[in-house]
């Protein structure tokens, strides 16, 4: 209900998985909001899958530009929205520092390009466990996360299935 001189970042408390909708419902009344998400693989129905979901949860920050009016009661009655997180009758704001950082993090990881799959035939690197360091060749894929590879144990090929993340192409070696 007050006016400001500076912009401010405001964390707002959000209803159980209501992130996103709140940010919705503050869009539409010309509110700028910002929900930091990360993107993980989490195991679903038996099945590895990537689920993107909010960094912070419950949290949400608001930014109102210098001059805006700080409209509590239409914020607060928004779809989503619980209330605002206080300090006693402080409202707790956020540093616009850490909220461009965060949406600097945000756009980078956005535009990390997946992970291309191996071609049959390529050699690859066996990163941990027991066979770490010894000469593998890329045969097949074994479903979503695991690959069966070729391992070289004593002087024949062996049928093997590891897990993506164990694998990383072989780099050539460049001798000078």
């Amino acid at each position: 209900m007050s006016s400001q001189t500076t912009s401010q970042w405001y964390l707002l408390y959000c209803k159980p998985r209501q992130e996103l909708r709140a940010q919705q419902h503050l869009a539409n009344q010309g509110f700028h909001s910002f929900v930091p998400q990360i993107t993980l693989q989490k195991l679903r129905a038996n099945r590895w899958c990537q689920v993107t979901e909010p960094l912070f949860p419950r949290y949400l920050f608001l930014h109102l530009p210098a001059g805006q009016e700080l409209n509590m009661r239409a914020i607060r009655a928004t779809r989503g929205i619980t209330d605002f997180v206080r300090f006693g009758l402080q409202l707790a704001t956020v540093p616009q520092q850490l909220v461009a950082q965060l949406t600097a993090q945000q756009i980078t990881l956005k535009q990390q390009l997946p992970e291309a799959g191996f071609k049959p035939g390529e050699a690859v690197n066996i990163l941990t466990g027991p066979f770490a360091g010894l000469q593998a060749v890329f045969n097949t894929t074994d479903g979503d996360k695991r690959s069966v590879i070729l391992v070289s144990l004593l002087g024949q090929w062996v049928a093997s299935s590891f897990d993506n993340g164990q694998l990383a192409p072989k780099k050539p070696t460049s001798d000078a």
